[in-house]
């Protein structure tokens, strides 16, 4: 049967077009190898900036990026609390928390500034976990902010310095530092958790402990 000229026309743009997409696969400088990512440039997972349990230097480091309004994110976090309690006195783990707000949320980006906002004033962890844990009471309301205030209230905060660095979006250039790795690493969903390097499709308490003794024995 003859293969009329668009037909072949058509086969070779589709072959370039495989072709080109390969290359560019292959050249990606953030990711390596197949099956679960990983990623070859660290500066993209831990910022000097980032929030953090212990040193950069830790034997094994274990990031999550997170929305602070997500429910899958409030679901898994009581979970990978357990995890980092559990190692919080190990010198050689630390964890790491990067902001991931996606844009169908309304209140991520307001809930973030909140966590960044306190974390200036060395309170970061403690916000963390009042937002996850509180999640339903703010996450759909229209203004969350009063709420946050009495969660700053809580772990004495300086609420007047606290709710003017909100109000103002302050760490707004913080939070698109970390959008803009988000991107880089090509994330799509939240939480989206790495250990060294490699990320954790399976994210329950036995894989990420069984992942970081592994680690941490070497």
């Amino acid at each position: 049967m003859k293969i009329s000229k668009e037909a072949i026309i058509i086969g070779v743009v589709a072959i370039v077009f495989v072709v080109a997409i390969v290359i560019l696969i292959w050249k990606s400088p953030s990711f390596v190898g197949g099956g679960p990512t990983q990623v070859s440039d660290q500066s993209l997972l831990v910022r000097p900036t980032s929030h953090m349990t212990a040193s950069s230097s830790a034997k094994v480091t274990m990031v999550e990026f997170g929305d602070y309004q997500c429910p899958a994110c409030a679901a898994y976090y009581p979970l990978i609390k357990q995890v980092t309690e559990f190692y919080k006195n190990n010198p050689n783990f630390n964890f790491v928390f990067r902001n991931f707000p996606l844009p169908q949320h309304a209140n991520a980006q307001i809930s973030a500034e909140a966590a960044e906002a306190a974390g200036a004033q060395g309170k970061y962890w403690q916000m963390h976990d009042l937002l996850y844990q509180n999640q339903q009471s703010w996450a759909d309301i229209k203004d969350p902010l009063p709420i946050f205030i009495t969660y700053a209230t809580t772990i004495g905060l300086d609420v007047n310095k606290f709710k003017q660095e909100v109000s103002a979006k302050t760490y707004q250039v913080v939070i698109d530092a970390d959008l803009a790795d988000d991107s880089k690493l090509g994330l799509d969903h939240t939480p989206t958790v790495f250990i060294n390097k490699e990320e954790q499709t399976n994210l329950s308490v036995a894989s990420l402990e069984a992942k970081i003794d592994a680690l941490l024995a070497k």
